[in-house]
């Protein structure tokens, strides 16, 4: 049953992908400037303490915003994700309490539409790209395929807080305070190439590997290899703990909510 739900969910792509974009435009009715608004916060976020933190590190700002810059807004993607999950089943209560809808479509519903959020903090990449100058080479192009990794991985870890999180309600605000720590140690506005920070620190932190999938290549840069590695294997460990999660809890979760 459980794969039938993988099936039916996959087959009802149309379906999450419209509430997706339904739940951005009821976040936004009524305004002007609508998810722009998200751009904007993030944008103003960077200007101010960009130029803050690259003295305070004494960093070259040319070398430092862009990399603060990508390395806040795929935080905020991932960690807005994995916030969104943990409500995702609860949110959704009334719809699964009235129709036969598939588990996982709502999982995906959450997950499309903080991609649609993502995608609208474009402009700033464009407007540092345009800045400072960064070129554009085949490297930039992994971005691509890093993307679709960090995607997967929010996948099983969009079920497993979901299903916790229906399952004990105290658990949300301690995945909260725990993304808030993971934040400070986390290379999103520090470098661990450019200060004296030990390799472990980040070599071991999933958080870290899945944003230098995206900020790597669109810097020109190489990733490291163990950070690839760090991400590829979340996918098998995290998939299987998510699927086993889900066989076991997924006829409860209509009770629960």
């Amino acid at each position: 049953m459980a794969i039938d739900d993988l099936k039916r969910a996959l087959s009802l792509t149309w379906f999450w992908v419209s509430l997706g974009w339904q739940d951005i435009v009821q976040r936004y009715r009524g305004s002007m400037l609508g998810p722009f608004w998200l751009t904007i916060t993030t944008g103003v976020f960077i200007a101010g303490l960009g130029p803050l933190y690259a003295r305070l590190f004494s960093l070259d700002m040319a070398h430092y915003l862009p990399y603060m810059a990508l390395g806040v807004t795929t935080w905020g993607f991932i960690t807005g994700t994995i916030n969104d999950s943990c409500n995702a089943f609860v949110s959704a209560s009334h719809v699964m309490k009235q129709m036969k809808v598939p588990r996982l479509a709502i999982v995906f519903q959450v997950i499309w539409r903080s991609i649609i959020a993502f995608i609208h903090n474009l402009p700033i990449y464009v407007i540092i790209f345009l800045w400072f100058q960064i070129p554009l080479t085949w490297e930039t192009l992994l971005v691509i395929p890093g993307f679709v990794i960090v995607c997967l991985n929010l996948v099983w870890m969009g079920v497993v807080v979901a299903i916790l999180c229906a399952r004990f309600r105290d658990i949300a605000p301690i995945i909260g305070s725990i993304l808030q720590i993971g934040f400070f140690i986390t290379p999103v506005m520090w470098s661990y190439k450019l200060q004296n920070v030990s390799p472990w620190i980040v070599n071991i932190n999933p958080f870290a590997a899945l944003i230098e999938l995206i900020r790597a290549p669109l810097l020109g840069e190489v990733i490291s290899a163990p950070l690839v590695l760090l991400a590829l294997g979340c996918l098998p460990v995290g998939f299987a703990v998510a699927a086993a999660l889900f066989v076991r809890a997924r006829r409860q979760i209509v009770y629960w909510v």
